[in-house]
């Protein structure tokens, strides 16, 4: 099943989409909000596409419920789900800039007025950085203030910082290059033994070592370098008792465990390495290889917490791997001078270059299946829908989506956060 595309025609440098928002910056420092909604509503021209519409663009949590999923089952069901999607892939859905200000919703000169070096929206607050430091200002604002975020962004911290990465929980992992890898971390219970580097702002040093980028690989945090190893900062909960003797769960960093030893690799030429939730890849010439984590192992019964899959190769693997990333709907490479898909189903699509920017937003609670890839000229959202049709637990490529059901355990901790 091929994705499904939008053009939306301008000049940009990064985007984010967030509660029905989509938030694009342009290269003469201006910011712009749109209502992505309305402008997805007007691109529905039959009334039979718009179920199709709505799950590839406004909703793409909805159909890994696991009571639409046991539909699948039924090949009459799949199928006609699959003809509406192909149905609206043949359609030529691009949007001018004169177009696209309809949908408008405010716009602003960059907060700072410097083009960030990357952004995050969490929490209805806008986290961004540049060359002056770390930033956070409001997000999400009522139509009725002046401009959608806020014009006086609050400075949590100096450091010149390469790029963040928000986690379900109220933590931001900070990748700072050869400064190290940080953390800013909002939880109501610190973590005991990491040092705190800036007074005015709850941000630890997790790493010395070289940090380009990071995500989240559930309590963990995988840090990928382009010059040195990269590796897996574990965490592990220590229990404490407040003063009515209720527990308190604390975070508390555990070890760093390199690639190297995740792969059991000895090759002394460099390949970068990434992570998020329960999949690890490493790239080599030819391809690359993958480890899935199982972070809820029971060792003590023999259970192992990182079992090698397999290596993947690909004829049309060429170039040096700059970036990765991981969602459910597959794995993206980012080359030199293009864009590499891996979808999980075992298809690849190539998006040629030069690329400017590109994002997945897979702790999204609606954009999961979306890819955001900034060109020249435009910015191409893609939306992929075959992941919801596949069998979750055998997936070799992407994340696995599994259905959430809170523990007492887990309650407990987010209480404690």
């Amino acid at each position: 099943m091929q994705p499904i595309k939008i053009i939306l025609k301008g000049d940009y440098f990064d985007c984010q989409i967030y509660r029905g928002r989509l938030y694009l910056w342009t290269l003469d420092g201006t910011l712009k909000v749109y209502n992505w909604n309305e402008l997805i509503n007007s691109l529905i021209v039959n009334e039979n596409d718009k179920i199709a519409m709505k799950f590839c663009f406004m909703d793409g949590n909805y159909l890994y419920k696991s009571s639409l999923m046991e539909f699948f089952n039924d090949s009459d069901f799949k199928n006609l789900l699959i003809s509406k999607f192909e149905h609206i892939s043949n359609r030529n859905l691009i949007v001018t800039e004169i177009e696209l200000n309809k949908f408008l919703f405010g716009e602003q000169q960059v907060p700072t007025g410097i083009i960030p070096t990357d952004t995050e929206i969490y929490s209805n607050r806008l986290f961004f950085i540049n060359e002056q430091g770390f930033f956070s200002c409001l997000a999400h604002r009522d139509k009725s203030d002046k401009y959608p975020v806020g014009t006086k962004p609050l400075k949590l911290w100096d450091c010149n910082l390469l790029s963040i990465k928000a986690n379900k929980w109220p933590q931001i992992a900070l990748s700072g290059g050869t400064e190290g890898l940080f953390e800013l971390n909002f939880a109501k219970s610190t973590p005991s033994n990491l040092k705190q580097v800036e007074q005015n702002a709850p941000i630890y040093q997790i790493s010395n070592d070289h940090s380009s980028f990071s995500n989240y690989s559930f309590l963990n945090i995988y840090n990928s370098s382009t010059i040195n190893n990269s590796f897996l900062a574990t965490f592990k909960w220590n229990v404490t008792k407040d003063m009515d003797d209720n527990d308190i769960f604390q975070r508390d960093f555990d070890k760093s465990i390199d690639d190297k030893t995740l792969f059991k690799n000895r090759n002394k030429k460099h390949f970068i390495s990434w992570g998020i939730d329960d999949k690890i890849y490493k790239v080599t010439s030819k391809g690359f290889e993958i480890i899935k984590y199982n972070h809820y192992a029971k060792t003590e019964k023999g259970e192992e917490k990182f079992l090698k899959l397999k290596n993947i190769n690909f004829e049309s693997w060429k170039g040096k791997v700059i970036n990765g990333g991981t969602t459910y709907f597959g794995n993206i490479v980012e080359l030199e001078d293009k864009i590499f898909i891996i979808q999980s189903d075992g298809k690849t699509i190539t998006i040629p270059g030069p690329i400017t920017r590109w994002r997945v937003y897979p702790r999204s609670l609606n954009y999961e299946n979306h890819l955001h890839v900034i060109l020249d000229d435009r910015i191409e959202i893609y939306s992929f829908n075959h992941d919801y049709f596949l069998n979750q637990k055998d997936k070799e490529i992407g994340i696995e989506f599994i259905q959430k059901k809170e523990t007492w355990r887990q309650n407990a901790i987010r209480k404690s956060i």
